[in-house]
């Protein structure tokens, strides 16, 4: 059992829960606020940047229903003025209300995408980044969102025209 004996000058008490974790053999990994946060890989080859962490006892799992708000970038199209590459889809432009809807693990959207979502919470942000397999897989079934405005069509179209990297962020 956990012993309440505070630490000397721990007037919140996160010192002495720190040493009581510890004692147990729990790891507690410290990060400095001004660090960036560290990417994660999936076995997928997904690898996602926790961006804003959310506040929710809710979950994202498959067969959530998710509304989000999303920029897809190229990456291989990478400029000096937009170093994560080229958009070629944001719901504020290519959607009418400014987000998309779906059902997690219904078919609708890239598999890459959906893992990269697994676990986050109510207003979290993620940079999500699916590799190019994925991304063309899902081209090949119909599951990439499509653009709307004429750069954002003539980016997609030489995406796949080119025997170019197909990462999307």
């Amino acid at each position: 059992a956990l012993k309440n004996v505070p630490l000397d000058g721990d007037a919140t008490g996160a010192a002495t829960r720190l040493k009581q974790l510890n004692t147990l053999g729990v790891k507690i990994e410290r990060r400095d606020a001004n660090d960036p946060p560290s990417p994660k890989s999936l076995k997928s080859g997904v690898i996602y940047t926790e961006i804003n962490e959310g506040s929710s006892i809710q979950f994202v799992k498959r067969g959530s229903t998710v509304g989000v708000e999303m920029s897809i970038r190229c990456k291989a199209f990478a400029t000096a003025d937009e170093p994560g590459g080229l958009r070629y889809f944001s719901t504020k432009q290519d959607t009418d209300y400014n987000e998309l809807t779906w059902k997690i693990g219904s078919g609708d959207f890239p598999k890459g995408l959906e893992e990269g979502m697994m676990g986050m919470q109510l207003n979290a942000a993620r940079r999500i980044e699916v590799p190019s397999q994925l991304v063309c897989a899902a081209r090949n079934v119909g599951q990439l969102p499509k653009p709307e405005t004429e750069d954002g069509k003539r980016i997609y179209d030489n995406l796949f025209k080119t025997k170019t990297d197909a990462t999307l962020t």
